[in-house]
């Protein structure tokens, strides 16, 4: 049996996402064709109202009625933004919770509130920007968003530790460069990533490369007719070292034209041990390299085997070695709890090995399968509940290997509505992370799939430039879209 709902907004807000989210905490699916349904489906109908400063929520089920009100703040917050689609969304969130509630008769567990969003941490900025102590902001996110308290705890370390590794006064001067690599040599069955498998001929792979060198050239100019500050380079994908040795090579060989003197870290993603090699090593080391992720996914052949990577947890830790006895001196592993088949005894045992190669950077993922993974729709063996007690074991395990967190984010269709975090030992937290995440500094975006972000003086929005994903209307635009990305910085 399937649960239903038809919306009616009668709001001048677009509200279906927000209604949409907080309905599938009671497993309720928006229908917007009643023909659709089974016999023994269970329909209710959803209204939403908006005046007089307040927005109501109406349920109708089997001709009994459940509803909920809340008001909402008037005019401008203190960062003078129009409160308008955000005050009225934040507020309808919370009326559907209540309403559903009222209706079902149960109160489902919201492990980070109403905020369904990817950014949590942009809240917490925002909060102390319009004055909001650190001591304050778990309770004040408690109130305005039903946030746990522990949950807040969390942001709150975040974003404090954030504002001391990368200055306010900053922000808008300091870019972080990110290059992309829309290959893999498979693809994982979790993975909804835009990313291709990588054409087997040099050629191929070249005339590819030979598009991201115009794109260099083209941000070259940008950065110095801006005179913007990089302090960070990132080649991520997709997977950069599923390119040959040759290429990849050649590939970094470009990235340095971006490595100023500013520049304090440049990553390399080298997560599949499948497609590492001694020559990319070297290269990496060549070019300046001084971080990298290794990503095991998990310590499991078996689990290795029904996501589609093609390695071997032996395969990994040869990787692994290789880099510690590199000039490298940063390394990031990945981890993911919920992957098929995986129980509890093998997510511990994946943090037991984990914490005895002890890297600088650990960042535990929850498993998240979008409608672009082979696995959308697949029924999890992991209960949610279960899942958060890793993530929780996670943080105690960072702890003991002496990391803190220090970003986070969150995806939708996320195993028990959790978020991936990254920890790092003091010193080696990655600055393009808090860039990229927080979206409160400029982002030049390189290659296929990349996104240019630059934020706007009120420092809590951005305008955005998204690249095609698709190699090929990515070379045929770019000179369009050179235009675009010099229009974006120039606001």
């Amino acid at each position: 049996m399937m649960k239903y709902f038809i919306l009616t907004n009668n709001t001048e807000y677009e509200l279906t996402r927000p209604v949409s989210d907080m309905a599938a905490f009671f497993a309720y699916q928006l229908l917007h064709d009643v023909s659709q349904m089974a016999e023994d489906d269970e329909l209710v109908l959803l209204r939403l109202e908006h005046g007089n400063g307040r927005v109501g929520v109406v349920l109708e089920k089997e001709g009994n009625i459940y509803g909920s009100e809340e008001e909402c703040q008037h005019g401008a917050d203190v960062f003078g933004d129009a409160l308008a689609s955000g005050e009225v969304k934040r507020c309808i969130k919370i009326a559907v919770y209540k309403a559903f509630c009222q209706m079902t008769g149960v109160r489902p567990e919201l492990p980070w509130g109403i905020l369904t969003g990817v950014r949590p941490g942009k809240l917490a900025h925002k909060l102390v920007d319009g004055g909001i102590s650190f001591t304050e902001l778990p309770a004040a996110m408690e109130k305005s968003h039903l946030l746990p308290q522990r949950q807040g705890r969390l942001l709150r370390n975040i974003c404090q530790l954030q504002k001391q590794l990368v200055a306010d006064e900053e922000r808008f001067n300091e870019a972080g460069i990110y290059i992309g690599v829309p290959f893999c040599p498979t693809r994982c069955t979790y993975c909804s990533f835009p990313a291709g498998i990588v054409p087997k001929d040099e050629e191929s792979q070249q005339n590819f490369v030979n598009l991201i060198e115009q794109d260099i050239e083209n941000v070259v100019q940008l950065i110095s007719m801006h005179s913007l500050r990089v302090t960070s380079l990132y080649i991520g994908g997709g997977t950069p070292t599923s390119l040959n040795d040759r290429v990849f090579a050649r590939l970094l060989a470009l990235a340095e034209r971006l490595k100023l003197p500013t520049v304090k870290e440049f990553t390399v993603e080298a997560g599949r041990p499948d497609c590492f090699s001694d020559a990319k090593l070297a290269a990496m080391e060549e070019a300046g390299v001084n971080r990298i992720s290794v990503n095991p996914q998990t310590f499991h052949d078996r689990t290795l085997k029904l996501i589609g990577r093609r390695h071997t947890v032996t395969e990994f830790y040869r990787a692994y070695e290789k880099v510690r006895q590199s000039s490298i001196t940063v390394i990031n592993m990945d981890l993911i709890v919920g992957l098929p088949g995986e129980t509890e005894a093998d997510v511990l045992y994946s943090y037991k090995e984990a914490a005895r190669l002890n890297p600088e950077n650990l960042t535990i993922h929850t498993l998240t399968l979008k409608r672009g993974a082979e696995l959308f729709g697949s029924q999890l063996s992991m209960e949610p509940k279960t899942a958060g007690c890793l993530v929780e074991q996670g943080q105690e395990l960072a702890a003991a290997m002496g990391m803190h967190p220090y970003y986070l984010y969150r995806q939708h269709y996320m195993l028990g509505h959790l978020a991936n975090i990254g920890y790092a030992k003091p010193g080696t937290e990655s600055i393009y992370n808090i860039q990229m995440m927080e979206e409160r500094h400029p982002v030049i975006g390189v290659g296929p799939a990349s996104a240019s972000k630059a934020p706007l003086r009120d420092g809590h929005h951005l305008e955005k430039l998204n690249m095609p994903r698709n190699v090929k209307a990515y070379g045929e635009r770019l000179e369009e879209l050179f235009m675009r990305r010099e229009e974006l910085f120039k606001l």
